[in-house]
């Protein structure tokens, strides 16, 4: 007989954990009841269908960290540059418009004496600024909307921010200034963890605004270009070369990358095994488009020469429209670590 549903749902949890989430996070469908672990099933099949389909991936990043831990003074120059002294119309954390740079400065001394203040010159972080990006010919008003969302429902605690959308570039992006210190005086410190919960918000409120977005780890999409820090690709606009940077990934760092991505290939085969012992043909379906995906990741055919694939026969590959599944427990199912 095929497996229980509850049994693919609780699997699909588990090893989705690991490929989406924190993989320590891997028990949760054990301490779920059944229809939690069905609800938590259900929007993990949306995740694995956004991935396979390659859904535009957000990005959402701190940037200016050195300048940031600067005082008022740095602050200022980031205000200005977000809108473009003024031309750039800002929206604060009420609503409120900000235009022109007599309204700017107005802003920055408000931030510098209002609140709990920010000193003129300081060792600690005052402002974090994030840039919340998509790729080209994403609705740009769609990606506003979706930031003063994300940016409300992150910040929205009485804490001082304002962002601005700029549309100079190909890429649609904005700008968000949040102040470090809330209204009860605690500082922000986001950690790796915070900076994927916030892509994964920034990414349901573009999809809430109607625009497809996704928001999974590179690893987890075996990416391997290399993209330049803020820096590096400002010199590289000027046509400067940076001494310490390559474009190109050398031998140790091909290897090493291919390395990290064994327990990525094991999270997708064991996903694949699982829906493809399930009654649902859409989970059938699915488990032949993992397969699909994984063959055709960049890091499978970016590994260092001196990691040799197994010269083994490769076992069949599931057919376009999977057939009825074996009720053998012991049945094939795709194998997509290949």
């Amino acid at each position: 007989m095929p497996y229980p549903k509850v049994y693919i749902d609780a699997m699909l949890l588990n090893w989705g954990d690991r490929l989406f989430q924190d993989p320590f996070k891997h028990a949760r469908a054990q301490r779920l009841s059944r229809a939690g672990v069905r609800d938590e099933a259900t929007r993990m099949r949306d995740q694995l269908a956004r991935t396979l389909r390659r859904t535009p991936e957000v990005m959402v990043k701190i940037t200016n960290k050195a300048s940031s831990a600067q005082g008022m003074g740095a602050v200022r120059r980031h205000l200005r540059y977000i809108s473009r002294n003024g031309q750039v119309e800002l929206e604060d954390q009420d609503g409120d418009r900000i235009a022109g740079s007599g309204a700017v400065r107005d802003l920055a001394r408000t931030w510098q004496l209002g609140g709990w203040g920010i000193p003129e010159t300081s060792h600690r972080r005052e402002v974090f600024n994030v840039l919340l990006s998509m790729p080209p010919g994403t609705n740009r008003q769609a990606v506003r909307d979706a930031a003063r969302d994300f940016a409300a429902l992150e910040f929205g605690d009485g804490r001082a921010y304002v962002f601005a959308a700029h549309d100079d570039e190909p890429h649609p992006h904005v700008h968000l200034s949040v102040q470090v210190r809330g209204p009860d005086g605690r500082r922000l410190n986001p950690r790796k963890q915070d900076l994927r919960r916030w892509r994964e918000r920034f990414a349901e409120q573009l999809r809430a605004n109607g625009v497809e977005a996704n928001a999974t780890a590179r690893r987890t999409r075996g990416a391997t270009q290399r993209y330049p820090k803020q820096g590096v690709a400002h010199m590289l606009a000027r046509g400067e070369v940076p001494m310490y940077w390559r474009g190109v990934a050398n031998a140790g760092q091909r290897r090493a990358g291919w390395q990290s991505h064994d327990g990525v290939f094991a999270a997708w085969r064991e996903i694949a095994q699982a829906i493809a012992a399930s009654p649902a043909r859409l989970d059938r379906e699915m488990a032949v488009g993992i397969a699909d995906f994984v063959e055709a990741m960049p890091v499978r055919w970016d590994a260092p020469a001196v990691i040799n694939r197994p010269q083994q026969k490769e076992p069949p590959r599931p057919e376009r429209t999977p057939p009825e599944l074996d009720n053998r427990p012991d049945a094939p199912r795709p194998d997509v670590d290949r």
